[in-house]
């Protein structure tokens, strides 16, 4: 089946296979995700064309230590962050490296999340709502968003139904600005339940991609499908997100957006709940998206990153033995 997204509604056809896609000569494409039977820990693999992926290290764990919903940024002077969790613990554990193949760990205090009480909510006891990290070139802070009900019980529908997505904002790891709701929308989406937020900033706009979490008998026009709101700011306010990018057919989350091989468009990637991911394209933000045919690895939650070519070599010889 393919999917042709025009401007922000869609329309079905057939999946459009890319026939010769573009392949990069300096660096790459690295993919770091989580596997079905292995939830939580940390795989590896990468791509030149961000078509036709390789799963390093014999499709092994790369970083046993690591617990959590990888999605790694890059900050301050180059150095890759991401952010984990303890097991068993909910103690949130800060992941730092140079060249994505050393990693240095330190543990967080768990105050700097479980502050959204004084809000109403509650994160789950030994885990947290797939923390992302977006460092904002333009005043040199880091957002950490993450998503959270009002009980912490994951297992109740209900508490899907109640998910919002929080930040805290930081510069050095060490002191965090307390915790806030990051989205207030209005009218028909005033009670849209959000997760899986990723922030990125296109040109002079700040584009928050997440999950509409609400269920198809309450919304069947928008659930279970990644939408787009838009800011001046890091912050906000976010303006009520657009109509769906993904289909309604399929239950999509955990959006990933990187650039196109030659830096003019965009790929978008999202998790075919609950087992692979799809990819689509579009030359500009604000779409048409096109769903492309690409051979993704086996893989859920995770995240891309574009990295240059001494950082690809670096990867590909402590992994690809």
């Amino acid at each position: 089946m393919l999917m042709i997204f025009a401007g922000w509604g869609c329309s079905e056809d057939t999946i459009q296979e890319k026939k010769e896609p573009m392949v990069a000569t300096d660096g790459g494409y690295l993919f770091a995700h989580m596997k079905d039977e292995n939830y939580a820990r940390l795989f590896y693999s990468v791509s030149r064309d961000a078509f036709h992926w390789e799963t390093l290290n014999k499709k092994r764990i790369v970083l046993p230590e690591y617990c959590g919903h990888p999605d790694i940024c890059q900050g301050k002077d180059d150095v890759y962050y991401m952010i984990g969790v303890q097991p068993n613990t909910g103690i949130p554990i800060l992941w730092s490296s140079s060249d994505l193949v050393t990693w240095q760990s330190t543990k967080l205090k768990k105050s700097i999340f479980n502050k959204i009480s004084d809000l109403g909510y509650k994160n789950e006891e030994t885990y947290y709502g797939a923390p992302k990290m977006f460092y904002d070139e333009a005043d040199g802070r880091y957002i950490i968003t993450w998503h959270a009900g009002k009980t912490g019980k994951d297992s109740d529908t209900s508490e899907w139904k109640s998910k919002r997505t929080f930040y805290i904002l930081t510069s050095d790891f060490k002191t965090f600005t307390e915790p806030q709701r990051l989205f207030n929308f209005t009218g028909s989406d005033e009670d849209m339940a959000t997760i899986d937020v990723i922030i990125r900033k296109v040109g002079d706009e700040y584009c928050a991609l997440m999950k509409d979490e609400r269920w198809p008998e309450d919304v069947p026009e928008v659930a279970k499908t990644i939408r787009m709101a838009k800011s001046k700011h890091l912050t906000g306010p976010y303006a009520n997100p657009g109509a769906p990018i993904t289909s309604l057919n399929v239950w999509h989350e955990a959006p990933i957006l990187v650039p196109t091989v030659d830096g003019k468009g965009f790929f978008l990637y999202a998790e075919r709940y609950p087992k692979q991911y799809d990819m689509f394209e579009a030359s500009s933000i604000d779409g048409p998206w096109t769903e492309r045919y690409f051979q993704g690895p086996d893989a859920r939650h995770g995240c891309i990153v574009r990295v240059n070519e001494e950082v690809y070599q670096a990867i590909l010889k402590a992994y690809k033995k």
